[in-house]
């Protein structure tokens, strides 16, 4: 087991308020950090169940998101935001945070494979989505963070590639995240005009480009 590097309960106010929302079953979960927690009218934005409907225009997407939280935070908070809602299908997105709290790629994965046992249990035949490391212009000049990034990619994808009921979700490689089609994947050569202030979250044109590829990689199923 792995040695506690944060408090696990420091987001508490958040996964209280989404408890005292409805439960919606059978939905697509989005749970992951604030690439989701901010795709909220809250931070200025079109709600991400707005944005991810089924074809016929019906609702298709709860957002769980929660503050900027960790695959571990993830895992403790489970029987709370996930297994009550009975997903068809869970979108997960973490790494950033894991990495800034001291956790290694391989230790991430091996987090979220604890995360699609518990799921596989739980809700036969869901269907996972696992996100790879989001660009961030924080990043373009940081090789180190590349370097993890990378290493985190090619560990998940070969789990996603290991197991039919995962979906590899290539958030680094979508063209929108870049100006240059032939730069998709170098986190070097992002986009830099769809980042708020702080280099790290999106801008409402960013998350339009975030809309699209979700609305493509989840195709399938709505």
């Amino acid at each position: 087991m792995f040695k506690q590097k944060l408090a696990l309960n420091r987001l508490e106010k958040e996964i209280v308020r989404y408890e005292a929302a409805p439960v919606e079953k059978g939905m697509i979960l989005f749970y992951g950090s604030s690439g989701f927690t901010r795709w909220k009218p809250f931070w200025g934005h079109r709600p991400l169940e707005e944005d991810i409907r089924r074809k016929d225009g019906s609702p298709a997407a709860v957002n769980h998101g929660f503050g900027g939280s960790t695959i571990e935070e993830g895992l403790h908070y489970y029987d709370r935001l996930v297994k009550p809602w009975e997903p068809r299908a869970i979108v997960l997105r973490f790494f950033p945070n894991d990495i800034a709290f001291g956790y290694s790629p391989m230790e991430i994965v091996y987090l979220l494979a604890q995360f699609c046992n518990r799921a596989r249990t739980d809700f036969p035949g869901v269907k996972l989505y696992l996100c790879d490391a989001m660009p961030h212009k924080k990043f373009i000049n940081n090789a180190l963070w590349q370097k993890m990034a990378h290493q985190y990619n090619e560990l998940l994808k070969d789990y996603c590639d290991s197991n039919q009921d995962c979906v590899y979700v290539c958030q680094s490689a979508w063209p929108g995240f870049y100006k240059n089609p032939e730069d998709a994947g170098d986190y070097s050569k992002i986009r830099t005009d769809i980042y708020i202030e702080d280099e790290v979250h999106l801008t409402q044109e960013g998350y339009d480009i975030y809309r699209d590829l979700f609305l493509s990689v989840l195709d399938d199923i709505l």
